[in-house]
């Protein structure tokens, strides 16, 4: 039997060829996987001291909302009043943010990464949420311990907030405070009128704001006002809930952000004359 020797190469080489064949055809037979596209994000922050006029007006600067109509629509109204609980709430059950209040003081002031598109309320949500974790077990029996709710800390808080810097000072107004609540006495503090007027940026308030019907008028009225006026640093929330025992009943902050303290009405009398004008 004689063999063609070129017809046998060749059909050697299509054998040896054909699983690098079969596998080509596979591959062009076969849907092309579509590229991994990396999803834009976007950083947000809030600032210590910032209420929900500040929060509405920096997203929509950020683009996560076309209006701060749209924020208020997910976070409330700033300084408006809301529908209080019908009946009292228990420490133990108030550390989460009821529907009857709105978020103003229950925003972490954090940085956080979102997904470019996110929603006004995932990302309040994302804020809020925030929060919550920095609660440690340690606060929450703290808490329960001093017969206080969630809700009540965070309107102190942010009064500390807006009223003292330093840690020491924060301590030491946060003791003047719980004590004038205890007292049944007006808190008297000029960021609570800044509040209302929605404004900041001095330490004076006007005779007209402090005449304002606002129940977040601590002038006007005594105790707390209905709650928070701004979003709470870390700091003033520790602060908040172990205050620096003192004999103080009163304080002010100068020009150039120093408090001064005095036991009685009249050196706080002597310390504005002094020290404002």
């Amino acid at each position: 039997m004689h063999f063609n020797v070129k017809t046998l190469l060749i059909s050697l080489l299509v054998l040896a060829a054909a699983p690098w064949l079969g596998w080509r055809y596979y591959q062009r037979s076969q849907p092309k996987p579509k590229p991994i596209l990396q999803r834009e994000e976007i950083t947000l922050t809030i600032l210590p001291g910032w209420n929900l006029r500040d929060v509405a007006d920096y997203f929509v600067k950020k683009g996560v909302a076309s209006s701060t109509a749209d924020v208020y629509l997910v976070t409330g109204l700033p300084a408006v009043p809301f529908k209080l609980p019908i009946q009292e709430v228990r420490p133990e059950d108030s550390f989460k943010k009821f529907a009857y209040y709105n978020y103003e003081g229950y925003l972490a002031p954090e940085t956080i990464r979102f997904f470019k598109g996110a929603t006004v309320e995932e990302v309040v949500n994302r804020f809020f949420e925030q929060q919550l974790m920095e609660l440690t077990e340690e606060m929450r029996t703290e808490v329960i311990r001093r017969e206080i709710t969630w809700h009540e800390l965070l309107t102190i808080a942010s009064l500390i907030e807006r009223e003292a810097r330093g840690e020491i000072d924060r301590r030491m107004v946060s003791d003047i405070l719980w004590r004038r609540l205890q007292m049944g006495w007006a808190f008297q503090v000029d960021s609570s009128v800044h509040y209302i007027a929605g404004r900041s940026g001095d330490v004076f308030t006007t005779a007209k704001e402090r005449d304002s019907l606002s129940l977040w008028n601590t002038y006007k009225y005594p105790g707390l006002p209905p709650g928070p006026i701004s979003m709470p640093s870390q700091q003033s929330i520790m602060a908040a809930l172990y205050p620096e025992k003192n004999s103080y009943w009163y304080f002010l902050t100068d020009h150039d952000g120093k408090m001064h303290y005095a036991p009685t009405l009249d050196e706080h009398n002597v310390n504005r004359a002094r020290y404002l004008r």
